[in-house]
This record gives C-alpha cells, structure tokens and sequence, in this order.
C-alpha cells in the first residue's frame, strides 16, 4: 500500500461492543473509499498479499490500546471472528487467521502467553455487510455463534479480531458466547468500522 493509504488505517476509533461485559471495539479506519476497496479486494478477491500489512496494521493498533496491560496474568486466546460456512467455502480461507497470528505474536513480545485459536464457530447465511439492517443482522445470527469449549482453559481470557464492524451485532453474539462459557473478553480489534459518526465527518469534510 503506497503512504496514504496507510495513513487512512492509522486511526485508533473506540466503541463499546454494547454486550452487558464491558467489552470495547478498537478500528484502525473507517470502512469507506480506499479502505473498503483494499479490504474487500483482500477478503473476496484473493489479494492474500495484504494479509502482512494488515497484520502489521492490528499489531500498530493493538499498540495504542490497553488491551495489552490488560492481558498479563492471562493465557490469552486471540480468536478470528467467524465467517460463515457458505463465505469459507467462497474464499477457500480463513482469511481473519493471518491477523490474530500478527496479533498473538505482538501479545507474545509483551511477555503474554498468547496464540492464535479458532475457538468460535459460525452456522449463519453469508449476506453482505451492506444488505442487512442491524434488527436483521442481530435476529440472522442470534444462535448461530458457538465457542468450542474444548480449545478453552480455565482461566483464559480471549481477544477477539474481525476485518470489519458494521451494527456490532456479530461482535456482541461473540463476547456473550464466551460469557456464557465463562471466558472474559479483554477486547476487539478490527481493520474497520463502517459506522462514521460526525465527529469522523467533522475530520474528513
């Protein structure tokens, strides 16, 4: 990616991942312009050659967070939020997986037992971020979203990665199935958040 467009994934947005745990949702950008065509060329069209810069951008991320801090005394799991069955099949990947090894090497580096784990499982339909309203969204998944509990320990703590956040509701069905398992989520990092608030209009007008 040439200088701007690294610039555009250099941000640190926050928000609250509204799932009763306190977990929070830190993005390097905002999903529009040069940032959605870079990530959906990489997601959908096998531009597998992002997967070192955009590993490189959570890492950068991650840096400017508290998670980190907030790790030390746990095994931590850093799991890729699923994709759907019908969109592993389409892309022949999991494309998430090259960002949570980036991210769990970076925990490592702090000194935190961390390592990559595909502790979740998705049934839903693939749809389009962009096709769904977040009611339709939150009601498509609400079930769907499963922790392999026998990849868990006691104790453990998990930090959950995705490539975009759009309504949350995906993200929310994730912290609470690991609630539900017993398993705190210490946060989520991801590539992009489609939601732009005015402030984020204020910055880029």
């Amino acid at each position: 990616m040439c200088a701007a467009c690294w610039a555009l994934f250099a941000q640190c947005r926050e928000r609250d991942a509204d799932s009763g745990g306190g977990a929070r949702i830190w993005s390097a950008s905002i999903y529009q312009g040069a940032v959605r065509r870079a990530i959906l060329d990489w997601k959908d069209h096998d531009d597998t050659e992002l997967d070192g810069p955009f590993g490189r951008i959570m890492v950068s991320l991650l840096n400017k967070t508290p998670i980190p801090s907030s790790c030390l005394g746990h095994r931590v799991l850093v799991v890729p939020v699923p994709s759907s069955r019908a969109s592993m099949r389409r892309r022949g990947r999991a494309h998430t997986a090259p960002l949570a090894k980036s991210v769990a090497g970076a925990l490592r580096g702090y000194g935190v037992d961390a390592r990559p784990c595909n502790a979740l499982s998705s049934s839903t339909k693939a749809r389009s971020v962009q096709q769904v309203s977040s009611a339709q969204r939150a009601r498509r998944i609400t079930g769907h979203v499963r922790v392999k509990r026998d990849l868990i320990g006691n104790g453990d703590a998990v930090l959950l990665v995705d490539d975009i956040v759009t309504t949350g509701a995906t993200v929310r069905q994730c912290v609470q199935a690991f609630q539900q398992a017993g398993t705190k989520v210490v946060g989520v990092l991801v590539l992009a958040d489609a939601v732009v608030r005015r402030s984020d209009d204020d910055i880029n007008g």
